[in-house]
């Protein structure tokens, strides 16, 4: 194994753990929850089933998650 093949091994394991790291999700303790919904906790709106089952955990809307990642 050559020193670009190690780079190559070496960054593959990094965004492995980068992707695992990404879909881990928040813990349950931090979402707010209102009237048994999970809301956002920049803007206080319902965060839609449709986000929650693809980002367990959220605690944010889209936008204000993107917005939060600025």
């Amino acid at each position: 194994m050559d020193v670009a093949d190690e780079g190559q091994q070496a960054e593959a394991l990094f965004l492995a753990g980068a992707i695992a790291a990404a879909r881990t999700p928040a813990p349950a303790e931090t979402q707010v929850i209102v009237n048994g919904q999970v809301v956002c906790a920049d803007c206080g709106q319902p965060i839609p089933a449709k986000r929650l089952a693809a980002v367990p955990g959220a605690v944010r809307c889209r936008d204000c998650q993107v917005e939060a990642e600025g």
